[in-house]
């Protein structure tokens, strides 16, 4: 029987998804010194805001984030529904001292969450996506927050996550090719790949958390300009996000006032043009005509489409529609104008098509040698991952809520 949601997925592992195993000072301090870049530079949130904040943070898994938040002096509420990641929270805790800062820790989801009191900062990060639809969380951050409090959420971006649908198509069709158990697959596949960037977990974590995952599917990714606009309407601004979901390139007059019509539209017409940039995980802005950019981003969409039902029908006629897009992507990325840092960086994301061109001609040939040799020594295919995790920070007006 499919699990209804994403903790109960959890619930039958064995092993937490992003469990770090601190031990030390040190490594606890390293990783806040993450988490304070990401908050301060990125998300515009300085822990000192977190000084005395009432937190209330949903789906901690084992605690690590939550253990920066009560190191920065906030007071912790965690809503975990994994009873298996609470030992391992009360033990994080007090191994570092922290217990006095761990308000409390109830068994359930964001759903299920029941209490009085109101907080000053919300925190989701990493599943937020598979609760749906969007308004139901948004509407109960919404009545949980204090006037101008924050919610933050991480989530999966339905084109950043591309190569991660696509990674999970190619583990389906190496399953299909050879027999092997996943496991035993994956690190044929992808283990050279894995091993190319820093990482806090393990291999098995990665591989039950997204390539054997059933909630990372298209069906659940979330468009940011829908989710912006969403959260405009049920009582939220948009304080931040990373990567930004505003034209920071835009110039006027600083007592210009626009109006949350205005806003919407510009945030629309920038997360379009920077459709390309979520794929590829990094600066490649659609500056061409508009005409230029609808097509690029009506293949985006149809490539995202159709990757995401290879994973259940891999090595099915959906192959020589994906061959046939991608072929198409890389044509348009030659004649349309990117904004980038480097001309480098459009010729690299040109040679990762390439390279998954090839890789899904050697699925289409059954050649699951040729296959594992590619995704083990393609430069351009082991460094893209694409940028699927997007943060967004929202602030609850002091107004009531737009009924929709």
């Amino acid at each position: 029987m499919a699990d209804a949601k994403l903790f109960q997925y959890y619930q039958r592992q064995s092993i937490l998804p992003t469990f770090g195993n601190f031990k030390s000072a040190a490594e606890l301090n390293a990783y806040a010194a993450h988490r304070r870049a990401l908050f301060l530079d990125k998300l515009l949130l300085p822990p000192r805001l977190f000084r005395d904040a009432e937190v209330l943070e949903f789906g901690p898994d084992s605690g690590e984030n939550a253990m920066v938040f009560a190191g920065w002096g906030a007071k912790m509420t965690l809503a975990e529904p994994n009873q298996q990641a609470h030992e391992k929270i009360r033990s994080y805790f007090d191994h570092f001292g922290l217990s006095d800062r761990l308000r409390e820790l109830v068994l359930t989801d964001v759903e299920g969450f029941r209490g009085q009191r109101r907080f000053d900062l919300v925190d989701a990060e990493g599943f937020i996506y598979t609760v749906q639809p969007t308004e139901t969380w948004l509407r109960i951050f919404h009545d949980l927050l204090n006037p101008d409090g924050y919610a933050v959420v991480s989530y999966y971006e339905r084109y950043g996550g591309f190569f991660e649908l696509a990674l999970k198509a190619i583990h389906a069709a190496a399953k299909a090719l050879t027999g092997l158990a996943p496991q035993e697959s994956a690190k044929r596949l992808f283990e050279t790949k894995w091993n190319s960037i820093p990482h806090t977990r393990r291999f098995e974590s990665w591989l039950m958390d997204v390539l054997e995952n059933p909630f990372v599917r298209y069906r659940y990714f979330l468009d940011a300009a829908t989710l912006r606009s969403a959260a405009n309407a049920l009582g939220f601004d948009v304080h931040a996000a990373w990567p930004s979901y505003d034209d920071t390139l835009a110039v006027y007059w600083h007592k210009k006032i626009l109006s949350d019509d205005e806003k919407l539209r510009r945030a629309e017409q920038h997360l379009r043009r920077s459709r390309l940039s979520f794929l590829g995980g990094q600066k490649l802005y659609l500056v061409g005509p508009i005409e230029a950019v609808d097509t690029i981003c009506a293949t985006i969409e149809r490539l995202a489409v159709e990757i995401d039902r290879l994973i259940d029908d891999p090595l099915g006629e959906g192959l020589a529609r994906i061959i046939s897009d991608l072929d198409a992507l890389r044509g348009a990325v030659r004649t349309t104008d990117i904004l980038a840092d480097d001309n480098a960086d459009v010729a690299a994301f040109q040679a990762t098509l390439d390279s998954f061109l090839q890789i899904f001609e050697a699925i289409g040939r059954r050649d699951s040698d040729g296959l594992a040799a590619l995704t083990r020594s393609d430069e351009a295919f082991i460094r893209m991952w694409g940028q699927p995790a997007h943060f967004l920070v929202i602030r609850k007006r002091l107004g009531p809520p737009q009924d929709v």
